[in-house]
């Protein structure tokens, strides 16, 4: 019995340490399992963190250029304003002008340029004849071209005015960016 003993307590000894090698791979297991999860855990609040930081500061990136949209806006509507009351004023005075020419004598509707001629061109009206212009010589538009002159006044008013504005605008928006 005593063989038989012996290979009992052989094999109780085999699976005692089948049993703790069991249980140490457990253990082992168990706290391995709670090391990762803790690191993930401590990874997933500073990714939470970095993702609040980034939301912060995109946040705050959008309310500046909220608020640099709003003060361009703001001066683009006062420009456009002052050119529109420059522009209808100029306009005004062109209308004013035109209605003075229309209800003038036949003497005073009648428009004269005083015309300075250069020195080339002086050269080329000598050799012209005697039809040529001199210097500081005076001419008489027709009436038709002398009304004609309150349009073209008009238009090259209304262009300068609104070349103005958009060089200030774009002076604005550059300055806004």
């Amino acid at each position: 019995m005593s063989a038989w003993l012996k290979q009992y307590k052989l094999f109780a000894a085999g699976a005692a340490v089948l049993v703790l090698m069991a249980l140490s791979a457990a253990i082992a297991w168990q706290w391995q399992a709670n090391s990762y999860g803790a690191l993930l855990a401590e990874q997933g609040r500073a990714h939470e963190t970095q993702l609040r930081l980034t939301a912060e500061a995109n946040a705050a990136v959008i309310l500046k250029q909220q608020t640099d949209r709003l003060v361009l806006e703001t001066r683009l509507t006062t420009l456009d304003t002052n050119s529109t009351e420059k522009l209808t004023h100029a306009q005004t005075e062109n209308d004013r002008l035109r209605r003075e020419y229309s209800a003038a004598d036949d003497e005073r509707r009648r428009l004269r340029i005083e015309v300075k001629v250069a020195r080339a061109d002086a050269i080329v009206s000598a050799a012209t004849g005697a039809g040529s212009l001199g210097d500081a010589t005076s001419v008489e538009l027709s009436a038709a071209a002398g009304s004609a002159v309150w349009d073209i006044r008009g238009g090259m008013i209304s262009d300068r005015e609104k070349l103005v504005y958009l060089q200030e605008w774009a002076r604005a928006v550059r300055a806004g960016e």
